[in-house]
């Protein structure tokens, strides 16, 4: 019941999220309980509720808006220059869709920790010796790329 709940409501919907989710609140989805016993009270169904929020609330982080900064995917050139690996930053560095296939020198030694790298392309790169720290690169493709002497973590 709450499952179509969830896939009837859009702010409650995680098909924009890329991991399928499924919310059981019930006792009957652990043993079969005639439908005569089975009691809905409000407190109960207030709860179920609530928990339903709260795990489609975390269950994808939350990422500030796509930069509007014209320049942004240039902006891996100079990489964070806070130069923190701990992820301190006083701008994000917002990667997010940019296409970076067969860049040769510019990413080289640069530090793009904590950077928003979300669906990006770095295929055949050469990343040696930069710094990735902390960095969120989900659905980011980076084959063939060069990353000897680099840190990722």
């Amino acid at each position: 019941m709450l499952s179509r709940i969830i896939n009837k409501t859009p702010w409650l919907s995680s098909s924009s999220t890329h991991v399928p989710l499924r919310v059981t609140c019930s006792s009957s989805a652990s043993k079969r309980v005639p439908k005569s016993e089975e009691s809905s009270s409000p407190l109960r169904t207030v709860a179920c509720g609530l928990l339903a929020v709260c795990t489609v609330a975390t269950a994808s982080p939350r990422l500030p808006p796509l930069s509007t900064e014209p320049n942004r995917c240039e902006r891996a050139f100079v990489g964070n220059t806070i130069c923190q690996a701990n992820g301190v930053y006083n701008k994000p560095l917002d990667l997010r869709f940019c296409d970076y296939t067969n860049e040769k020198s510019n990413l080289k030694g640069k530090s793009v920790a904590a950077a928003l790298m979300s669906d990006a392309k770095f295929d055949g790169a050469d990343m040696s010796e930069a710094v990735m720290s902390k960095a969120y690169a989900v659905g980011a493709s980076f084959k063939g790329t060069d990353f000897s002497n680099a840190v990722l973590d």
